[in-house]
């Protein structure tokens, strides 16, 4: 235990320190968008066929195919993101590249080995992971890839915070277990040929850019905190703690609490 007087009369002491400056310095964090070029480096081309499992609104099956011209199956299961994406397809005139269909990434209505690459965002925590993982493998090409970004609970999440985290995000607590996840993918055929784990990366660009107002989910968690009997009789357990889990979702990212990393998958020869 580091003493009063040691962190008073030292640690303290000096206001503008080596370590203030080092700590003042970007690092010069990548961007949410260095998923694109991340798939692009799979071999993503104009002929290739590619399936976004969980699309929500279809917004990265959009760039996908004006990034690189490839044909896109977006699927999910909730009938108001099939809506939003079919009509966010249409606006941008894009019917003719990208299938909407509703479905669970659990069951898919693919044929076996008609898939060259898989783009899975934010979506297999919510699933369950051998089946899905199976069913990525069984309509994957002999030479095609899984790119997947998940984020998953880290040390520093104590076992209350991650309850209720993991309850209020839909989110199936075993899956936010690296060791589990890396578990599942070798007893599944795959193997991980790539990991990039980001920890605070993506939201320490949000930041420096001018994206993310920290400042505001904190305030809106604190009133939250002050008002959380009175707004629950009003809105109800289930929406209050959805709204406390998606403002903590992004500050647990920047504290390590959460761990956002970023695997490339391949089939096992």
């Amino acid at each position: 235990m580091i003493s009063s007087e040691r962190l008073y009369g030292e640690l303290w002491a000096d206001e503008g320190s080596a370590l203030d400056r080092e700590l003042g310095r970007s690092l010069r964090p990548r961007p949410t968008t260095m998923l694109y070029d991340e798939l692009g480096r799979l071999g993503v081309r104009p002929e290739s066929v590619v399936l976004d499992a969980g699309a929500r609104d279809a917004v990265h099956a959009i760039e996908l195919v004006r990034r690189f011209g490839c044909r896109v199956i977006a699927i999910d299961p909730v009938s108001l993101h099939v809506e939003r994406a079919r009509a966010k397809v249409a606006a941008a005139g894009l019917e003719g590249r990208i299938e909407v269909v509703q479905a669970a990434v659990e069951s898919l209505p693919l044929g076996d080995a008609t898939i060259d690459l898989v783009w899975c965002r934010d979506v297999l925590n919510h699933v369950e992971l051998a089946g899905s993982l199976r069913e990525f493998a069984r309509v994957l090409r002999p030479a095609g890839s899984v790119l997947a970004y998940q984020t998953f609970a880290g040390p520093a999440c104590e076992p209350e915070e991650a309850r209720r985290l993991f309850a209020a995000s839909a989110s199936v607590t075993e899956n936010m277990s690296p060791a589990f996840f890396e578990s599942t993918v070798a007893e599944t055929g795959f193997q991980v040929v790539g990991v990039d784990r980001l920890r605070g990366e993506w939201r320490e660009r949000m930041l420096e850019e001018g994206e993310w107002d920290v400042a505001a989910d904190l305030l809106a968690l604190s009133r939250l905190h002050r008002r959380e009997r009175e707004l629950v009789e009003r809105y109800g357990r289930d929406r209050v703690e959805v709204a406390r889990a998606g403002l903590l979702w992004g500050i647990y990212q920047l504290l390590g609490k959460t761990l956002p990393t970023i695997y490339v998958l391949r089939l096992r020869p």
